[in-house]
């Protein structure tokens, strides 16, 4: 992954010009956030990568408010050089993401690695009661489960999805190889893009605001340190058997908080 360096110079016309810089490389890009749409005027490198990967800066563009458009505004940003960004989205896909060589590294695959350490988590969040339960299964390659379910004090089914995941990476302790099954999308997407982008910017969103959830996410961010996961997305209430395990035990535990 590429790792470039934004700053807003200056607008003109509804357009705002970007300084963008990738290593010692410089360029210059045009974006107009009330047309959505950007300008690539330079050929040299950078921009020549900008342009093959513009759906990706199209996407950070695109999420900022306008307000957030000012000179002096400064972001970084991780473009995937020839992203299938079809494939990422397609959550029949497990996603890749690799740290043990002390950076991050995305791949997308149809099949996870064979032995390997799965966790299958889901939340309950009874809004009613104000009470949320969460539930983790975890399979070892040689078929043994362990669960355990309990009570939570998140406040919204998103937070209480991520905390079961938190608490099932800390179930595994130092394992190394690990699979994530979640139906949550929040979960999928936080852990396989929206942690990376946060982490390279203080923790902040491409709007300059705190991210939400921070503090979990820092802590999902030390628990994943090191490891090699791989995130697969099941649909719950779907018949999936680990998913359902979790579904039923998770809401147990909500009902008795």
């Amino acid at each position: 992954m590429l790792v470039f360096h934004m700053e807003i110079l200056d607008g003109s016309d509804g357009y705002f010009r970007h300084q963008i810089i990738h290593q010692d490389q410089h360029t210059e890009i045009f974006y107009n956030p009330v047309k959505r749409e950007a300008v690539f005027p330079n050929s040299d490198p950078a921009s020549l990568i900008l342009k093959e990967n513009q759906d990706q800066i199209l996407k950070i563009l695109r999420t900022k408010r306008i307000d957030t458009f000012y000179p002096g505004f400064k972001l970084k940003f991780i473009i995937m050089d020839k992203k299938e960004v079809a494939q990422f989205n397609d959550l029949s896909h497990v996603i890749i993401l690799d740290r043990r060589n002390g950076e991050d590294e995305l791949k997308i695959t149809n099949h996870g690695k064979p032995e390997i350490h799965e966790i299958f988590t889901d939340a309950c969040f009874l809004e009613q009661k104000n009470r949320s339960g969460i539930a983790m299964v975890i399979k070892s390659p040689d078929g043994k489960y362990q669960l355990e379910h309990i009570a939570s004090l998140a406040n919204n089914n998103c937070l209480a999805e991520l905390e079961a995941a938190m608490k099932g990476f800390e179930m595994l302790g130092s394992y190394k190889k690990i699979r994530l099954v979640t139906d949550s999308r929040y979960v999928r997407k936080g852990i396989t893009e929206w942690m990376l982008y946060w982490r390279l910017n203080n923790w902040m969103t491409a709007n300059g605001e705190p991210a939400k959830n921070i503090e979990y996410w820092k802590k999902m961010d030390q628990l994943t340190e090191g490891k090699y996961i791989e995130v697969a997305w099941v649909k719950g209430h779907s018949g999936h058997f680990e998913n359902t395990m979790c579904d039923l035990y998770a809401r147990d535990a909500a009902e008795k908080n």
